[in-house]
């Protein structure tokens, strides 16, 4: 029997550079568990809430008024109204002049901090990143052949004091940062909000060594008791921040909607290097109905209770089962409570043993831009049912105390 041709062997020897990079390994392809799991792994909204008569009522109507254009191709910059919309609602929320040509709609925030990263990066360029960070962020900035170099955080966001050492001594090699990429309100995973102070700071470093602020703002609108500082765009006036949203966080992650916020200049550059016709002119509509008719405000109201709620259910089963293990710093907003160990316990260990439990969480090296992981797990607190959250807790409980148990803490 013949050999077949696409051995593993010949795949790696015909696939492109950024294809070896990555590796044979799928981003985020898993094998479904046939256990009921309890999970506080994925950054997912929470279900009950999902939007589903918002959006059919969003659908109908624009299948009634504009069929035509909403099932036509849309072109590069995507659907012309929800880029209308999306420029609107930000002009009233930030106060700042927000036109069409500051918006080009993407697959989710994962494929526009791609089209940032495929049109900006060169192999060999430098990106600047907080760590933790968002892992498939990293791995997209990897994969352009760029080199990242990590800014640790503390509870006001990026120690831009850190920063300014780094960008100081590129500047003296004669190099300096692409750009700096950071996720500034309820950060993934460490859930804390960047200070304004920090963004201030930030955005005279980006001007001083002549480079930008790449800003993920995924979870921004879903704060809990106050809304975070301004955005590092709405602070430079579209100069040196340019934003990365989502619908994915605020409606559903199926939609696959978000956008990119920026200069016209490079809007156009990004839109440049596309090919393929755009983002779905449909749910562009359907969206941008429900920003017009006022139900996304509504909706993401709605959340921000929702989400409290959770948060709140799950730091009372921590202090009930987990307060010998854990210290955190409770978030503003968002999905994600960060998780410090006790010293001694191992965050694999007790990862391992909250699995064999049925109780998924994350797992803290997998976060790190340099390797040198702290002792944390990351509990995303937006996805699990609010009747399963104390149990779910009480099980991560029963593991620390187990692997403190075999390590020999008291």
């Amino acid at each position: 029997m013949a050999e077949p041709y696409w051995t593993p062997e010949r795949v790696d020897q015909v696939v492109s550079a950024r294809a070896r990079i990555l590796g044979p390994q799928v981003w985020a392809a898993a094998t479904p568990d046939p256990r009921h799991l309890i999970s506080f792994a994925g950054g997912l909204p929470d279900i009950p809430s999902l939007p589903a008569e918002e959006l059919l009522r969003a659908a109908r109507t624009v299948l009634d008024r504009e069929r035509k254009e909403a099932l036509e191709y849309g072109g590069t910059f995507g659907p012309l109204p929800l880029r209308d919309a999306i420029a609107e609602r930000w002009t009233r929320l930030e106060g700042v002049p927000v036109s069409r040509d500051h918006v080009i709609i993407a697959s989710g925030s994962a494929h526009a901090i791609g089209m940032v990263c495929e049109t900006l990066l060169d192999p060999g360029d430098i990106v600047m990143v907080e760590s933790p960070n968002f892992p498939g962020s990293m791995r997209t900035i990897r994969s352009f052949g760029a080199e990242m170099v990590a800014i640790p955080l503390d509870a006001d966001g990026m120690r831009t004091d850190v920063l300014e050492v780094k960008l100081a001594e590129l500047a003296a090699q004669g190099r300096r940062a692409k750009f700096i990429y950071c996720i500034p309100n309820h950060q993934n995973p460490a859930g804390c909000t960047m200070s304004l102070a920090r963004r201030e700071h930030l955005l005279d470093l980006a001007r001083r060594y002549d480079t930008f602020v790449l800003e993920d703002d995924a979870y921004g609108e879903l704060w809990f008791e106050e809304p975070p500082p301004p955005s590092i765009f709405a602070l430079s006036n579209g100069e040196h921040g340019v934003k990365v949203c989502s619908f994915s966080k605020t409606i559903a992650t199926g939609l696959r909607m978000g956008w990119i916020q920026g200069p016209p200049a490079l809007i156009s550059r990004i839109a440049a290097l596309r090919y393929d016709m755009g983002s779905s002119p449909f749910l562009g509509r359907v969206i941008a109905e429900m920003i017009r008719n006022g139900d996304l405000d509504r909706h993401i109201d709605r959340l921000r209770g929702i989400y409290r709620r959770k948060l709140e259910r799950v730091e009372e089963a921590l202090a009930r089962y987990c307060a010998p293990y854990v210290i955190y710093t409770r978030p503003k907003g968002g999905f994600f409570l960060w998780l410090e160990l006790r010293e001694g316990l191992s965050s694999r260990d007790v990862h391992l043993a909250a699995n064999e439990r049925g109780v998924i969480v994350g797992q803290g090296p997998q976060f790190f831009a340099d390797g040198k992981a702290t002792n944390h797990l990351r509990l995303a607190f937006s996805y699990v049912a609010m009747e399963e959250i104390e149990e779910g807790i009480q099980r991560l409980g029963e593991a620390m105390a187990d692997v403190a148990a075999r390590s020999g803490l008291k």
